[in-house]
This record gives C-alpha cells, sequence and structure tokens, in this order.
C-alpha cells in the first residue's frame, strides 16, 4: 500500500467514526444500543515551564454507532 493510499485509507476511519457517533447518539433515544459507550485514554497532565504551561491529554470515546460507521466506511474504502 502506498503513502497515498494509506493516508486515504485513514480519512476514510476518521470520517466513519466521526458519522457513525453522530448516528449513534442522534439515534441513542430510539435505539439505546447504539448509544451505549467505552472511553479510554489518559487523563491530561501538564508539563510547567518557566516561560509556559503545556497541558497533555487524550480520551476517546466509542460506541456501537463509531464502530458500525468505521466498518462501513473500510468497506467502501475497499470496495474502490
Amino acid at each position: 500500500m502506498d503513502s497515498h493510499r494509506f493516508w486515504i485509507m485513514i480519512l476514510y476511519i476518521f470520517i466513519g467514526a466521526v458519522l457513525g457517533t453522530v448516528l449513534g447518539i442522534g439515534l441513542g433515544k430510539a435505539f439505546p444500543i447504539l448509544n451505549k459507550a467505552v472511553s479510554f485514554g489518559f487523563t491530561p497532565f501538564t508539563l510547567k515551564l518557566v516561560i509556559m504551561d503545556i497541558t497533555f491529554g487524550m480520551n476517546f470515546y466509542l460506541n456501537v454507532g463509531t464502530i458500525i460507521g468505521v466498518i462501513l466506511f473500510l468497506y467502501f474504502f475497499l470496495t474502490l
């Protein structure tokens, strides 16, 4: 897989995750299974320097809609 195709695949995964999450949250009231979520990551921590403070942190929130969106967009990517 060349570099260009790799970045296109990452873009498809990102778009699928975002759209799947939005749909999972939006349809969560009608279909509660889509709104079941798990979160993971690390808590923010601050690096205090003399002239500035830098804060690092990252959390991921995955729901069933996210998984469905990623699988669907990967299928679209692989059928191109």
